[in-house]
């Protein structure tokens, strides 16, 4: 598997967006700033300038024409007023006085503001300081902003501002804002491609996890960092997954082992049977004795595969389609009316114990009569044989409903199950007997633990001191008639004679 490449990183790729992002606002930002300022520094300039017309106006009314020409002159000499345009022409535009060579050649607008190319030089005044306003050195030329003024005698006045320092300052806001923007695109290709670089290594150290694993070490665990940050817990998730995944799969290999084990020897038996049957010297009751145990036998193997698939089917949830209420009450008496001739049977006494108000859950019946039966199985194959010199002993059949869940019990005074025992006979295959000589598949607790599970419960396994005491829990239905349950009538579950503690 080829390592991912920084930039076909998504981490990268939504660096770089993000960067794009706020780029764009930060350019819109100091575009907005800009063209504001700008328009600010226009206004300030518009108003200096109508300020200006004002005074001259007022020389003109005063003084006339003469006045207004030494006005001009006084305001073009003076360093107080940088970037002033003054212009007073005659009617034949004829320069008077100012400090621009020509009257402009561009037209005003309505309100009689121009913007307009120059070129600077004394108009009337030729002596040495005309024209040091404004547009310094002869001959020098811009543009300008002002604004036109026709005046009595056939004379127009024109009061403007330079625009070149105010261009200066808008060449270097946009030099500024374009080094700005490359700044930041190199700056977002960096923090991208560090972002994807940190990224990358925390992800490539799951790859190789993954391909280790994929490899055939399932010990291997993604590494953490301790930090506790969204890849500690990733990584978590994973390790949890992976534990899981290992456990399932030794747990098959071992189904896999323990059914070939357990397949192989009943096998051999019905063949050896069939081959006997086979010889002229056997009677035909001997034959028939030999068919009859190779059907024993192959109905043990049924029984196994049986419950297998009672297993994997509780294991995938496809019953819960047809859960409908179950009253526990009915569904105990029921097996308890079928089991209590085989305790009889075996020298037990069945016992039950049944509360006074219904224990309705959600399930299915046919699983919960199953799991219950597979319970009072194991107590009369196991409880009784070990029970010792008791006349009868006892097993124990109760039902208890408190708060939100059912506890149906099974309690025999056998030998029961202690350490590893009582905590592996809920696997499957497994058996106390190592030598897997006994009767039984190692599946009867296993399919208990798996329908307990399907209906949102749990078994629970305890040493009764003497004997086993296993406890299946269910939430009740609070919702659901005590009258319109599914604990009646319905048929006894094949294959309960195969269940076992272990």
């Amino acid at each position: 598997m080829r390592p991912i490449r920084p930039t076909r990183s998504r981490v990268f790729q939504l660096s770089l967006l993000t960067s794009a992002i706020f780029g764009l606002a930060a350019c819109a930002v100091v575009a907005t700033l800009y063209f504001s300022s700008v328009e600010a520094v226009t206004r300030q300039i518009e108003a200096t300038i109508d300020a200006e017309i004002k005074g001259l106006s007022e020389q003109y009314r005063q003084f006339g024409t003469a006045g207004l020409i030494r006005s001009v002159q006084n305001r073009t000499r003076q360093r107080t007023r940088p970037g002033a345009i003054y212009l007073l022409v005659n009617s034949r535009f004829a320069p008077l006085a100012g400090n621009i060579a020509a009257w402009p050649q561009e037209e005003p607008d309505d309100r009689r503001w121009v913007t307009f190319s120059f070129r600077s030089g004394s108009a009337a005044d030729d002596r040495p300081g005309a024209g040091d306003n404004g547009a310094r050195g002869e001959g020098a030329g811009g543009e300008a902003r002002g604004r036109m003024f026709r005046l009595s005698g056939g004379y127009f006045l024109l009061v403007g501002h330079d625009l070149r320092e105010q261009q200066r300052v808008t060449a270097r806001t946009r030099r500024t804002l374009i080094l700005a923007g490359i700044v930041a695109v190199l700056f977002a290709v960096a923090s991208g491609g560090l972002l994807s670089w940190l990224v990358l290594c925390r992800l490539d150290s799951i790859n190789r996890t993954s391909r280790e694993i994929m490899a055939g070490d399932l010990a291997r665990r993604v590494p953490e960092t301790g930090r506790g940050d969204e890849f500690d817990r990733l990584a978590q998730s994973l390790n949890a997954m992976l534990s899981q995944n290992e456990k399932l799969f030794v747990g098959m290999r071992e189904v896999a082992e323990n059914l070939a084990h357990d397949l192989r020897s009943p096998l051999g038996r019905v063949r050896q049977r069939l081959e006997r049957q086979l010889s002229d010297s056997l009677s035909a009751g001997e034959k028939d004795a030999l068919a009859m145990e190779a059907l024993d036998e192959t109905d043990r193997m049924l029984a196994t595969f049986n419950a297998i698939l009672s297993i994997a089917q509780a294991d995938s949830g496809a019953p819960r389609r047809s859960f409908e209420p179950v009253d526990l009450r009915i569904l105990l008496q029921d097996v308890a009316d079928l089991y209590e001739p085989l305790a009889e049977e075996a020298g037990a006494r069945l016992t039950l114990a049944l509360p006074g108000r219904p224990a309705v859950v959600r399930g299915n019946r046919d699983m919960l009569f199953q799991a219950c039966a597979n319970l009072l199985d194991n107590a009369i194959k196991y409880g009784i044989a070990s029970a010792g010199p008791a006349p009868q002993p006892a097993i124990d059949l109760d039902l208890d409903a408190a708060g939100e869940r059912a506890r149906f019990a099974v309690r025999d005074r056998g030998a029961g199950l202690h350490g590893e025992a009582l905590e592996r006979a809920r696997e499957r295959f497994y058996r106390a007997d190592a030598s897997r000589t006994g009767g039984g598949s190692g599946l009867g607790l296993a399919l208990v633990d798996a329908v307990a599970r399907l209906h949102d419960g749990e078994l629970t396994l305890a040493a009764a001191g003497p004997g086993l005491r296993a406890t299946v829990q269910l939430p009740l239905d609070k919702s659901a008639p005590a009258q319109e349950t599914a604990g009646g009538a319905g048929e006894e579950p094949a294959g309960a004679a195969g269940a076992e503690h272990g």
